[in-house]
């Protein structure tokens, strides 16, 4: 088994067709799901972090960004 999901399995989380990487890439930036491109641009996700995202173990606070509290500057 590939340390990395297969097109397939990508396109399938997806909902899009194996060969639209952009569509891929654009649900996995709006998801917040941490990638690597190869040089043919596939995107590259670990097995491992798509397992432990879909038995819940990164927690939400985990995906989303929190913006720094300016407030603290005005003093």
């Amino acid at each position: 088994m590939s340390r990395y999901l297969t097109r397939d399995e990508l396109a399938e989380l997806v909902g899009c067709q194996p060969r639209s990487l952009t569509c891929m890439k654009r649900w996995l930036e709006r998801n917040r799901w941490p990638y690597a491109a190869n040089l043919a641009g596939v995107p590259l996700v670990t097995r491992e972090y798509y397992e432990a995202r879909m038995n819940g173990a990164v927690p939400v606070a985990a995906i989303t960004e929190q913006e720094p509290d300016f407030a603290a500057l005005d003093t």
